[in-house]
């Protein structure tokens, strides 16, 4: 019964968490950059760490190929600087540490050394969740773009073979579609006139390094990011994306309750997810809902409290959260009832 009862109200207030989490954050968003509303027609996503688990192999690649020119690169710097040009990342290095200027034509001599290291490697997986994200997205009938900070011929082509079901080749921003990468917006700026020259609102960013993240929130786009590497989420926030998950089969999990708050008004989405949150308790417990009477009140109560909101007596969030406490209280004295 207790066991039952634990893992009963856990999905409960997991759902519930979402729910604030997603709403807070659309709210967030359009608040920061004065937008009357997200509306997306695209996603953009990054390609190493979000669409390939290939983080492991470029770490590897670079710390030997560095080393070759006297450049010591850690694994910890080949997450941080992911997503960043490859030369650019090289010229800072050099200064850093050597203390001098080089050209983008020596840089580029390096960069050519760690792209044969990492051709020579076996080839990296597939992310886990990637491809039935993309499949969500392409049900949703948003059109799907990729930018990435890599130049390297054989790795698009390995993109286009593996997710050219969703993908186009004049939907791709690599490094030398622009002369400044990330963390610069430039790329995601690209990545929006490719897509059809989108506003920022129009489009949602999957981002899983910091500088990708910096780059996207520039960008002013709804930035999602995905911890799919080895950096404290410390290092992931203080560039202050929209949400993070911990994995992309995490984001795919919860795609359909994100697309679905997309389009809808902070007062409009409480409405509909009180509804649907009511139809999720009844589907789980396979009968019908016994408080139809009880539930009139409570409902009555928040519209009360939303008209105190509207006259600014009441702030949306705090209506949000009572509104969370009166649903997890109902959905407890349901189980009880049923148990």
């Amino acid at each position: 019964m207790e066991r039952r009862q634990y893992l009963w109200q856990r999905s409960i207030n997991n759902y519930a968490f979402w729910i604030m989490n997603y709403a807070l954050s659309y709210k967030q968003y359009k608040e920061k950059h004065g937008f009357e509303a997200l509306q997306p027609k695209a996603v953009l996503f990054d390609m190493d760490g979000v669409l390939y688990d290939s983080m492991p192999n470029h770490a590897v690649a670079w710390q030997q190929s560095m080393a070759k020119f006297g450049i010591v690169m850690t694994r910890h710097d080949a997450y941080a600087t992911e997503g960043q040009r490859g030369i650019d990342t090289i010229r800072q290095m050099v200064k850093q540490q050597q203390g001098r200027d080089i050209t983008e034509q020596e840089a580029q001599v390096m960069y050519d050394e760690k792209t044969r290291l990492f051709h020579l490697m076996d080839e990296a997986p597939l992310m886990p969740g990637a491809l039935q994200l993309m499949e969500q997205i392409r049900a949703a009938g948003l059109a799907i773009g990729v930018v990435t900070g890599s130049g390297q011929r054989p790795l698009i082509e390995r993109l286009l073979r593996d997710y050219g079901e969703f993908l186009q080749r004049d939907h791709i921003v690599t490094a030398y579609d622009v002369s400044r990468g990330k963390p610069y917006p430039d790329p995601y700026l690209k990545g929006l006139q490719l897509m059809g020259d989108l506003k920022p609102w129009q489009a949602l960013v999957v981002e899983n390094a910091p500088l990708g993240v910096q780059a996207a929130v520039a960008a002013r786009i709804y930035t999602i990011c995905v911890n799919s590497g080895h950096l404290p989420l410390p290092l992931l926030r203080q560039h202050r994306p929209d949400v993070i998950f911990s994995s992309m089969r995490q984001l795919s999990s919860q795609w359909p309750l994100l697309c679905q708050l997309r389009h809808r008004s902070q007062d409009d989405m409480w409405q509909a997810r009180w509804q649907e949150y009511m139809a999720f308790l009844d589907k789980n417990q396979r009968r019908p809902s016994k408080y139809a009477d009880e539930e009139r009140p409570l409902i009555d109560w928040l519209k009360y409290n939303r008209k105190l909101m509207a006259r600014g007596k009441l702030q949306a969030d705090r209506v949000a959260r009572l509104e969370l406490i009166e649903q997890r209280n109902v959905a407890l004295r349901r189980y009880n009832q049923y148990s």
